[in-house]
């Protein structure tokens, strides 16, 4: 309880100091939502030449697309201070987090406030409420509530990679383009239904990377659709079990990092 009072504290502070300049938000808010908005473009440019990709009609990929779009950019709102931690390792600012009677994990989740990104969040929901609409589908509170859940999970899925992506800096200083891959690359990725790659590709999305448990089989329970790839049915259920997966390793190589960190001297 300490811990997520502190969270929300560190946040309060952030979010006060940006809206100090509401017309720089507002209009950085705009923009975002704008540029974002191209990016369901391109997939509506590509339905504009098909009319299906593998059985899947826009406004379905247009559910998975709002959902990883949510998602995504809730964990870069909630989670920034990893994704920019590489520049406190080579300012050498991570030395005064150390010195804090804080916890470390907590002061760089909450390191950072980047309210632009709401623009993205907005894209997203009105993506899927329009998709849903579309698709005809019933305002049944258990498959919204499932919904809901499933894109909660995909944050928390984009926040351990973002961790594990920060933890590298330990070692490389700066960035690698492996989480940029990972993270950027994965919501383009995930934007399509993985039955429409190829098997090699497909088959890392869920066994591997498992980006698909962040829309692709939430969205199909969903959509109550068929599996084209002829998975278990229990395969929708087990988004909770892939964010663990990926979150648990993360948090443990953070530790790792933290534990050896050695001051860059800046």
């Amino acid at each position: 309880m300490y811990y997520l009072k502190l969270y929300f504290n560190l946040m309060s502070a952030g979010l006060r100091s940006q809206m100090q300049y509401k017309v720089s938000f507002i209009l950085r808010f705009i923009g975002h939502f704008v540029v974002t908005s191209s990016e369901f473009l391109a997939i509506v440019f590509i339905f504009g030449k098909f009319s299906h990709l593998k059985g899947w009609i826009i406004w379905e990929v247009g559910l998975l697309y709002g959902m990883t779009s949510v998602s995504f950019a809730s964990s870069e709102i909630l989670a920034r201070g990893f994704h920019v931690f590489d520049r406190m390792i080579r300012l050498g600012t991570f030395d005064r987090v150390l010195l804090r009677p804080a916890g470390v994990f907590i002061q760089i989740l909450a390191a950072e406030l980047e309210l632009r990104k709401l623009g993205r969040i907005l894209q997203g929901v009105l993506v899927m409420g329009i998709a849903w609409y579309m698709l005809g589908l019933e305002m049944d509170l258990t498959k919204a509530g499932f919904l809901m859940a499933a894109i909660i999970n995909g944050a928390i899925f984009y926040t351990a990679l973002f961790i594990a992506g920060a933890a590298i800096c330990f070692w490389s200083i700066q960035t690698t383009e492996l989480p940029n891959m990972l993270t950027y690359g994965g919501v383009e990725a995930s934007s399509y239904p993985v039955s429409v790659y190829r098997a090699w590709f497909r088959n890392t999305l869920i066994f591997i990377i498992p980006l698909a448990f962040i829309n692709y089989f939430p969205a199909l329970y969903v959509l109550n659709k068929a599996d084209p790839i002829g998975l278990p049915y229990f395969m929708r259920f087990l988004f909770p079990l892939a964010s663990a997966v990926v979150m648990f390793p993360a948090i443990k190589f953070w530790n790792y990092g933290v534990n050896h960190y050695k001051s860059t001297g800046s």
